[in-house]
Formats: structure tokens, C-alpha cells, sequence
């Protein structure tokens, strides 16, 4: 089974004076793509539902894709929410468990825009979105000392599961960094699947902690997207 899955940031238009621009993508480009997606056939799905059929548990739909948000910015909320349930789909949200109801601190140099509060995620939770760990504070994993690697990561997916009162099974690791010192601190951590960034389809025997993401810009056409999805499925 081939699962692609695709990660956006902000939903939203670019500003003028962004550092990285390729982090949005314009609401009605958003809009074209989902409806292009559901066009095609593909299914959202969970990543539950992605390692339960890894696990051999269960089956997947015929054509199954994962749509996944970084870091929960409000414009996930706002702009991206009423889109998504206008085409029928549902997504991942992975927050920053630290920073929740605060801004992209970590982008020091870029424009500020706000992140969801706890209410905003528990209300999309009970509305059946789903929500992964972006550790506490965003940190670069590769860089600090394993202890404070590992503590990013326990807190984040305790202080979420307290939150939610379901268990968080995925690390979507900041700024797609990680090694395998890292993704041995996530396992150890209590985390079942870890995402990064890199333009590949995930198959059965993709490494659960490194599972591949297709990232979506305000670049990307509703037919390159076609044109990936495609193209991608004979590389591995």
C-alpha cells in the first residue's frame, strides 16, 4: 500500500515581507487541491488508521492520503477547518504543546501570527480532527542534549494526551530534523510514528519513525500536486 501524506503550514496569503513564503499556501489554491483530491478518489485517513494497518489490523481505503498541519496556527482553525469539511476530509494538527494560545516564537525573524489556545484544539478534537506533538517549544532535536531532547518530547505528548484524554501516538519532529539518536529519544518517549519532510511516498516498509512528507507551498498547482502524487508512487 502507497500513503502519501502532505503537510501545510499557514492557510493563508503571503505577506510581503515573509521570510518563508513557501510556508503559506492561499486559501483558494487550498480550496482547488482539496477538490481536486477528492476528485481523484483519495480518502483522508488517521494516522491510527495508518498504524493500525501497518500493524496488519485493518484495512486502508483504495486510495488513502494523511493532510497534516504544522505547528497549529489559528489560520488552521479559521481558513483550513472550513475548507477541509467543505471537501469532506479531516487532518492532523501537530501543536506545540509549549506555545499553545502564544505565537511562532521559534521564527523570531518572521512575522508573528497567533497559534490556537487549548480551547481551539479540544473543540476541533471533539469535532474529529486529529492532533499530534510538535514537542513543548519547538526546539531543533539534532542540536541540544539528548535529556533535553527527550523532555521536549515526554512533556509534550503527556501534557497533550491530558489534554485531549486520548492517547498521541505521533512526533512531527520541528524544522523536519532528525536522526537516529532522535528517533530512538521519540520510541523512548512513548511515540509510535514520527514525520519529517521529504517529497517520497510512504510504503509498508517505510521506517515508522521517519515516515515521509510531501510539503505543499504557494507554489504548487492543483496539477503539479496530480503530477507528484503520480510520479512518486515509482520512486522509492
Amino acid at each position: 500500500m502507497v500513503v502519501p501524506i502532505l503537510v501545510f503550514h499557514k492557510i493563508g496569503p503571503v505577506p510581503p515581507d515573509s521570510h518563508f513564503p513557501r510556508n503559506y499556501v492561499r486559501p483558494e489554491q487550498f480550496d482547488a487541491l482539496l477538490g481536486s483530491l477528492r476528485g481523484a478518489g483519495f480518502q483522508g485517513i488517521s494516522f491510527d488508521q495508518y498504524l493500525a494497518h501497518r500493524r496488519g489490523d485493518s484495512t486502508l481505503p483504495r486510495k488513502p492520503i494523511l493532510l497534516t498541519f504544522d505547528d497549529g496556527y489559528r489560520s488552521t482553525a479559521e481558513v483550513a477547518v472550513p475548507v477541509l469539511r467543505k471537501h469532506g476530509f479531516a487532518a492532523t494538527i501537530f501543536v506545540v504543546s509549549g506555545r499553545l494560545g502564544g505565537s511562532n516564537a521559534w521564527d523570531a525573524e518572521e512575522t508573528q501570527e497567533p497559534l490556537m489556545t487549548a480551547s481551539e484544539v479540544c473543540a476541533l478534537h471533539e469535532e474529529g480532527f486529529h492532533f499530534g506533538s510538535h514537542t513543548m517549544t519547538h526546539v531543533r532535536l539534532t542540536t541540544v542534549a539528548p535529556e533535553v531532547a527527550l523532555r521536549e518530547l515526554r512533556e509534550s505528548r503527556e501534557s497533550l494526551e491530558a489534554l485531549l484524554h486520548e492517547r498521541v501516538r505521533t512526533i512531527c519532529y520541528p524544522w523536519a530534523q532528525h536522526d537516529a539518536k532522535v528517533r530512538q529519544l521519540a520510541r523512548q518517549a512513548g511515540y509510535e510514528c514520527g514525520v519529517g519532510i521529504r517529497r517520497r511516498l510512504n510504503r509498508d516498509d517505510t521506517e515508522l519513525m521517519a515516515l515521509h512528507r510531501i510539503p505543499v507551498t504557494y507554489l504548487d498547482t492543483v496539477w503539479r500536486m496530480r503530477w507528484d502524487l503520480f510520479r512518486l508512487r515509482f520512486r522509492h
